[in-house]
């Protein structure tokens, strides 16, 4: 018994100096930890260029209707496709445009002159009073306010697990704009 506890010994005092596999085991214990990083960083700068590029096509669009003196449905209805030029090379799949034209009043309430939206109905009934940012509430001066959203769906993260509420990434951009060619924009049959 004395025999077998010495050679048992021996072979613990072997392998606290054996430095061999140190290596893999630190390697194992640290890369499931900087795999999770870098996707995790991946997500994160691939959602900001997602959400930066949504501020873009509204933006560009709010910009194109505002170079009119009157628009019409089929006009708004090509900004749609002017929004997805502008998200390309990102998914448009249910992306939501919505566009208003905004009165303000002498005393600074903003009311709805007409207002758009891609499946051709009228989000805003026009008259309907639109909360508008203080420093645009200028009174009797005209806004175009175009409205973007976009659900964007997380690529890498858990991919494969159902009901995870945070696989979606609701975005929306908004985007005031006055108008540059004459006193307002109208459309004619909105």
């Amino acid at each position: 018994m004395t025999g077998m506890l010495a050679r048992l010994n021996q072979s613990a005092r072997k392998l606290r100096g054996d430095s061999s596999g140190v290596g893999a085991v630190e390697f194992a214990l640290i890369a499931p930890v900087l795999i999770v990083l870098y996707m995790g960083a991946l997500e994160i700068s691939v959602a900001m260029s997602v959400n930066k590029k949504l501020a873009r096509a509204s933006s560009t669009v709010a910009d194109l209707v505002t170079q009119e003196e009157d628009v019409n449905k089929a006009t708004l209805k090509s900004m749609v496709n002017v929004a997805e030029s502008v998200m390309m090379p990102f998914r448009t799949d249910g992306m939501k445009v919505k566009i208003t034209g905004i009165a303000v009043d002498s005393t600074g309430v903003g009311k709805a002159n007409w207002s758009w939206q891609q499946d051709e109905t009228r989000p805003y009934s026009v008259g309907s009073i639109q909360s508008l940012p203080k420093e645009l509430a200028v009174p009797n001066t005209f806004l175009v306010r175009t409205e973007v959203e976009l659900d964007y769906e997380l690529l890498l993260v858990l991919s494969g697990i159902q009901d995870v509420d945070f696989k979606t990434l609701e975005m929306k951009k908004t985007y005031h704009l006055r108008q540059r060619v004459g006193e307002k924009v109208t459309c004619s049959n909105c």
